[in-house]
Parts: C-alpha cells; sequence; structure tokens
C-alpha cells in the first residue's frame, strides 16, 4: 500500500519529430508506464534480492500470487481508494476480473483458500507488479500505473508485539539496500474508529464516515479530511437528500456495490437488507433533532484534537496521556505498546513520529499503521508503508479455524531506487 511512484518518461513520444520517409511513427508508451534498460533493470533486481535476502533471515520465505484477480476481492475491504483505480479486464474470460492494485489482498486469500493451514505465525514475502489507474480528475499524470512491491506478510499473530517485528524488519532491510536513519511515521487507524464506536451515530452513518477517510486519505488527506463530512452528515440523514452527498461511489455502484460496501465495513447489520434499505430505514428511526447537532459537534471536535497531533512519539504520547487518552483508550494504549517494543529492539526513539491525523489506508487497515520516510534534496519519501489487519483473511472467505489477524508491509521498489539514486547520484542505486 506504499505511495505510486512517479516517472518522466510517460506518455507518447513528442509530435515534433517526424520519422523518415517512409517509415512507420513509432507506437510509444502507456501513459503511466517506462521501459527498464538493461542497468536500471539490473539495479532493481539486485535492490529486490537485497530485499528478500533481510526477510529471510527473519524467516520470512517467498510465494507467488497471481497478477489476476477477481474485482469482488478488494471490494469487500480495500476502500474506495484503491476500488476506484482498479484495471478491470473486460475480456478476461470470466466476469469481473481485474489487475492486482496491490499484494496483500491476494497473500490473505491464498492464505484463507489453502487446502490445510498453514503453521502460525504464517509468514510469508513476495514480489511483483501492481496496476493503479491515475486518470481521475485531478491525477498526477507523472504517477507510473505499473510498479513493483516488494514485502512481508505476517498472519495469526497479536498486536504489538507483531507489529513492532515487522517495523524493525521493514526498517533493517532499508538500512541494507543503504537507506540508515530513515523517520518512521506511526499512526492508528482504530484511534478514529474507536472514537466513532464511542459515539451514538448509527452503525452506517459511522461507516458511511469511515469510508469517505478511506477515500481522501487514499489521495494524501488526512483524519481532518472527516470535519467537512460531519458537517454534511445532518443534511445528508434529513429524508429526500441524496446518498451521495456522503458515500459518492453509492451512485456509481447501483445496489450491489452499495450492499458490498456497507455489509462489509458494519458487519453487524448484515442480514437480508440491501445498503440502501438499512440507509432508508436509518433514515425513518434515527431522531434529527437537536440531539444530532450535537453529536456530530462533539464528534467533530475530537476529531480535529485528534487530526492536530504530530510530533516525536513519546511527547505526543505524553499529551494523550493527560487528554485525549478517555477517548480512545485502547487504541492508545496499544501505542504505547508498540512504541516501547520499538525502543527495546534498539530503535532511537528520536525516529519515531506518531502522527494521529495520519489516516493512509482506513477501512483496509484495522490498527497501526506506518511508512518510512527518507530525507532527499528534494523534500521527504516515503518508499515502505503498511499496517495491521485483523479481520480481513474472515471478509475474504477463511473458515472458523483459521485466524484472521495480520500485519505487513510493501516497498516500493521503483520509489526506493529513485530515493538510493538521488542520495547516491554517482554511484546510482548500491547492488
Amino acid at each position: 500500500m506504499t505511495a505510486t511512484p512517479r516517472t518522466p518518461t510517460t506518455g507518447r513520444p513528442a509530435a515534433a519529430a517526424s520519422p523518415p520517409a517512409g517509415a512507420e511513427r513509432p507506437v510509444g508508451l502507456v501513459p503511466g508506464t517506462r521501459d527498464w534498460l538493461t542497468s536500471d533493470c539490473a539495479r532493481l533486481s539486485a535492490l529486490e534480492l537485497v530485499l528478500f535476502d533481510s526477510f529471510a533471515r527473519a524467516g520470512y520465505l517467498r510465494i507467488r500470487t497471481p497478477v489476476l484477480e477477481y474485482i469482488e476481492l478488494h471490494e469487500r475491504k480495500s476502500g474506495a481508494g484503491i476500488v476506484s483505480k482498479l484495471f478491470e479486464l473486460a475480456d478476461a474470460g470470466s466476469s469481473g476480473v481485474c489487475l492486482r492494485p496491490e499484494l496483500t489482498a491476494s497473500v490473505v486469500r491464498a492464505y484463507a483458500e489453502a487446502p490445510e493451514p498453514p503453521p502460525l505465525p504464517w509468514r510469508v514475502s513476495l514480489s511483483g507488479p501492481v496496476f493503479r489507474r491515475e486518470d481521475g480528475p485531478g491525477a498526477d499524470p507523472m504517477r507510473l500505473r505499473e510498479f513493483t512491491q516488494v514485502g512481508v506478510e505476517m498472519l495469526g499473530a497479536e498486536g504489538p508485539a507483531a507489529d513492532a517485528e515487522v517495523i524493525a524488519l521493514a526498517d533493517r532491510a532499508l538500512a541494507d539496500a543503504g537507506v540508515a536513519g530513515a523517520r518512521i511515521r506511526l499512526g492508528h487507524v482504530g484511534l478514529i474508529v474507536e472514537i466513532l464506536e464511542g459515539t451514538e451515530l448509527p452503525p452506517t452513518a459511522a461507516a458511511a464516515l469511515v469510508e469517505i477517510l478511506s477515500a481522501a486519505a487514499a489521495e494524501g488527506g488526512r483524519v481532518v479530511a472527516l470535519e467537512a463530512a460531519l458537517d454534511r452528515l445532518a443534511g445528508w440523514l434529513r429524508p429526500g437528500e441524496d446518498v451521495e452527498e456522503i458515500v459518492p461511489a453509492v451512485g456509481s455502484s447501483g445496489a450491489a456495490g452499495v450492499d458490498r460496501l456497507f455489509r462489509q465495513l458494519v458487519p453487524n447489520v448484515t442480514g437480508r437488507r440491501s445498503g440502501h434499505e438499512i440507509i432508508d430505514r436509518m433514515r425513518r428511526k434515527w431522531d434529527l433533532g437537536h440531539r444530532l447537532d450535537d453529536l456530530l459537534g462533539r464528534v467533530r471536535d475530537q476529531v480535529h484534537r485528534l487530526a492536530e497531533q504530530r510530533g516525536p512519539a513519546r511527547d505526543v504520547l505524553a499529551r494523550l496521556s493527560s487528554g485525549l487518552a478517555t477517548i480512545a483508550p485502547h487504541s492508545i494504549a496499544a501505542l504505547h505498546d508498540l512504541v516501547d517494543r520499538l525502543v527495546a529492539q534498539g530503535i532511537d526513539p528520536d525516529r519515531l513520529e506518531l502522527d494521529l491525523g495520519f489516516g493512509r489506508g482506513i477501512g483496509f487497515y484495522s490498527q497501526m499503521i506506518f511508512e518510512l520516510v527518507v530525507a532527499t534534496d528534494s523534500g521527504p519519501l516515503d518508499v515502505c508503508g503498511g499496517g495491521r489487519y485483523d479481520g480481513l483473511a474472515q471478509v475474504l472467505g477463511a473458515g472458523a479455524g483459521r485466524d484472521s489477524r495480520g500485519v505487513g508491509f510493501a516497498f516500493g521498489l521503483e520509489r526506493l531506487a529513485e530515493v538510493l539514486d538521488a542520495n547516491n547520484p554517482r554511484g546510482k542505486a548500491r547492488s
């Protein structure tokens, strides 16, 4: 789930250079793609081997998953930010097939469907191309639509102990690749979910807010994006208002899409009713008087306070202990535990940044999220991202006998090579 890398070599060749008489014009590159010729390809391959060597020393063994997956695999849990970028294959011989946009869902599907349950915790590593559309409104034309992820997943392991193992592994692998001392940016999407669960908002309304944040965060938005959504929620719930005011995906996905959205985000309201029926019933039953305005105002204030908490991990945790700890006590306790475990593994606490307005992957991740951020001459760049996704295996059909806890990360291989080149322009990426 890392940020999409950029490339200066997209699109068709410039029209200024006409081909010689009798020659065909060049075909050109598909926008959002690039060629990797011999020296560049060798550097990427060597960098990938360095990462896999780090993973193997920690006990993570390689697997492979297919490039083609059913769209439903990602619709069930990935959130609007990923689903809106899927490359659907119209003539794939089977309905609803896409090019995979990331690797985690494929790994968890393989775990859920394996004939025999793997021994737990199941530590695996993998790499491969992933594909994301970048042609919507405001899309950056310089972003790659095909890029490579390299990462690990640990299934069947619990809480901060496993989280710390995975984060420390990512940090070591990055150091092995040639970048030591990266900033480790921590967040916790469980905070906003815990805040919403502590309110009297109907579960479907809370789920809609989570979906809005998922879409905003996928485009670089922060938790504060919920403030505008909260301001619109009262109007949306009044009879006659359009559902699309709060969940734009509803109008484009139809009844089946709404049903999938609400059944996966709010499992406690599943049943025979469709997503649209759930919304309509909620509108009829919920009191829309002053109680609603007061409630939304309180939630908005809590979200705003949360989004302002950013800085050195120890400092932020100290502020939380004297203030916001009562709002989301379980998530904040988990963050305390995680930071302590990372420091115990030898990570300098000055490299740990806590950002509670950091919302990347909400709707997919369930608790801790993190990024490794490297300083470059052109500014900080994130090269690795991941988090905890408890419950994903169950959403993807794992039986009762399979543990549904999971945590992992992925490096953007091309992005990492870009950072190494920027920091070592003479020698290019270390091999």
